[in-house]
């Protein structure tokens, strides 16, 4: 946590200033103070929060997003590297429509998980404040920690619901693969947009809601038995699934005229993203048990219809900017208009 950062985060119980009440341990890196272990209070409430491994934690270890947090610890190093980086740059630019460039520019990111995005908004050269509610963000600052725009970076573990950040701060805001996974999907949009300065940007995507084709999805049916599994049981249960039925699956592609046909009835998708992307077999199984995992561990899972999120735009006096099918779902960009607090 960076020393000047205590000036500008609130109390999430009550809004109120906070100070540090002990530093036990900081750093300078590049002429900034960094507090690396310490603890924050807040001076009209008395709510105490602490600073462990450089960020501020305003949120409770025990929430409904542990599973994230043992998922993005655990596949820390799933989503790097040039490949990786090169699908997510794609999926968040078509998804933003935003610049590579915007030098100046405040940006907040709700749900950093390894901080996938994470880096990738940082290269557009903003300040960005990224958050979780999970300990993903132990992930995320392992990941970051070498980045060179990391005096760019003020990242903390906190709740969507209770943003500690003043309101009208950001440019821009995204939220990409989280709202679906929150108790309360429309509370968690709204909680975003007074955040938001004047003619400020939030981009989000959500799970779409198809009833007829998500009684026979495969992850619905499963995921009533599965999310209540702790974490390092339905690993163990995904990394073994997975391995079987992508060996199966390449053995049956391999049987003449027929083999196509039948490894279609394995659902785990392609075995490879040739050729736009090579993966080794090592790496497609990895990548498909962070997958099979992130369907099933959640505890919530909520998909919405396009018309929720219009009526969500137009409920919050927001610009509808783009509404849309993409890569997770729903595509829902919109522009906040002078006057809407």
């Amino acid at each position: 946590m960076k020393y000047s950062d205590i000036d500008l985060f609130l109390c999430p119980e009550c809004r109120g200033s906070l100070k540090f009440q002990e530093i036990f341990r900081q750093e300078t890196y590049s002429g900034s103070v960094e507090v690396l272990e310490g603890l924050i209070s807040c001076v009209a409430c008395n709510s105490g929060f602490p600073v462990i491994e450089a960020i501020p934690r305003f949120a409770r270890q025990d929430n409904y997003a542990y599973s994230f947090a043992y998922q993005w610890n655990k596949f820390k190093q799933t989503q790097f590297g040039s490949k990786q980086k090169q699908i997510g740059k794609t999926r968040f630019y078509a998804t933003t429509k935003w610049s590579d460039n915007l030098g100046g520019q405040l940006i907040l990111e709700a749900g950093c998980g390894a901080g996938h995005f994470t880096e990738i908004a940082l290269e557009t050269q903003a300040r960005v404040y990224s958050f979780d509610l999970s300990a993903s963000v132990d992930a995320a600052r392992e990941n970051l920690k070498n980045n060179p725009l990391l005096l760019n970076l003020h990242l903390f573990q906190g709740d969507i619901y209770r943003i500690p950040l003043p309101y009208a701060m950001f440019d821009k805001i995204f939220c990409l693969g989280v709202l679906q996974h929150c108790p309360d999907v429309k509370k968690a949009y709204f909680s975003l947009i007074p955040f938001l300065k004047p003619g400020g940007e939030l981009v989000v995507d959500c799970y779409l809601r198809q009833p007829l084709r998500d009684m026979f999805n495969l992850k619905y049916l499963l995921r009533p038995f599965f999310k209540w599994w702790k974490p390092p049981w339905l690993f163990a249960f995904c990394s073994f699934a997975i391995s079987l039925a992508y060996d199966a699956k390449l053995f049956l592609t391999k049987i003449p005229l027929v083999g196509k046909l039948l490894s279609g009835f394995i659902p785990i998708g392609k075995l490879n993203y040739e050729p736009d992307y090579h993966f080794s077999a090592s790496e497609m199984k990895e990548i498909k048990t962070l997958s099979m995992f992130d369907m099933l561990s959640p505890r919530y899972d909520k998909p919405q219809r396009l018309t929720d999120l219009r009526a969500w735009m137009q409920e919050a006096g927001l610009q509808i900017l783009e509404l849309s099918l993409g890569y997770n779902g729903i595509n829902a960009r919109a522009k906040k208009q002078a006057g809407i607090s």
